[in-house]
């Protein structure tokens, strides 16, 4: 079967809970309703994001041979999210996420990274790569990361990348061998500023165009900023994307929904415009509901936009 779209990354447990305020040292917090749990990770969650929009979706990630490990293959299954490539690590456990969410919709993290990591790049096939149409990488052990890029280039598929925040700090000179092979990068302001190693109060414009000459002007950079505007930059194209205005319950997996919203229009060969709003919007109804995967389908998505797309502002950098 043929792939529309491979996310590449940890297979995580998330645990969550929802307080009114984080806990302070020597001080409670009181946990609003139960615990909850669900399936997480950055390619999984983009992975059933995808699904979710009527792609066909897969996943290259290892779990551990625990309850936890089955729960979130089991769950992915029900997402209809490709399996051929899930790995099972018999040695350690499955990654788990602790998540406090606060009334505001932040999450703070704590996080076992398990079975995870690594992915040893022979652990890869490329055949389930190679009758994919794109890639998608997310924080990963970069020798996995750098294998399965070449993998896809190679085969000639579309190469995209959110590194997240540690894989950013460590600095693009590093990531070098698997950015040469990327076509989109995903990346938020202070990742961008980290990757650059730029002070907090350094302009985005200077950072973009420290960017592009060093990274590459051929590629698409995609700039997401939480509740402030998306940034796009392209050869052809500079501008910026407002977002929706919601009422935010839980902020996990919204970057995560927001490249698996973005990717489905590329792949559908949109214009750039056209998926950045795509990506906002799914993006946005995720924040109102609980949970890293609570993506929209299609027909959400539609509905959602036939009222509030004429909210949507765009504007041109150059």
């Amino acid at each position: 079967m043929t792939l529309d779209i491979i996310g590449m990354g940890h297979l995580l447990y998330d645990i969550r809970c929802y307080v009114d305020d984080f806990p302070l040292p020597d001080k409670l917090a009181v946990i609003m309703g139960h615990l909850r749990f669900s399936a997480g990770g950055s390619a999984a969650n983009s992975a059933v994001a995808a699904s979710k929009l009527e792609l066909k979706s897969g996943i290259i990630g290892k779990v551990g041979f625990d309850e936890y490990g089955w729960s979130v293959i089991q769950s992915l299954r029900k997402q209809n999210v490709n399996l051929d490539h899930a790995l099972v690590d018999f040695q350690n456990p499955t990654g788990v996420s602790l998540i406090t969410v606060n009334r505001k919709g932040m999450p703070q993290f704590v996080q076992m990274i398990g079975a995870s990591e690594p992915i040893c790049p022979e652990e890869i096939r490329p055949s389930y790569i190679e009758d994919a149409r794109h890639l998608h990488m997310t924080g990963l052990n970069l020798e996995a990361l750098v294998k399965a890029a070449e993998i896809a280039k190679n085969s000639n598929l579309t190469v995209s990348f959110d590194p997240g925040r540690k894989k950013s700090e460590l600095g693009y000179k590093t990531l070098r061998p698997i950015l040469k092979n990327v076509d989109i990068l995903f990346i938020n302001r202070k990742e961008a500023r980290a990757l650059l190693a730029f002070e907090a109060d350094e302009p985005i414009p200077n950072i973009m165009e420290k960017m592009k000459s060093k990274i590459g002007k051929d590629k698409i950079y995609i700039v997401k900023g939480g509740g402030e505007d998306i940034l796009a930059y392209s050869p052809t194209a500079e501008f910026s994307v407002s977002t929706f205005k919601i009422k935010v319950i839980d902020t996990v997996g919204a970057g995560d929904t927001f490249n698996a919203g973005f990717l489905t229009e590329f792949l559908k060969g949109k214009s750039l415009q056209d998926a950045v709003i795509y990506g906002v919007g799914c993006s946005a109804i995720k924040c109102t509901r609980e949970g890293a995967q609570s993506s929209p389908s299609r027909l959400e998505l539609e509905k959602f936009f036939e009222e509030n797309k004429s909210s949507v502002r765009l504007k041109n950098l150059r």
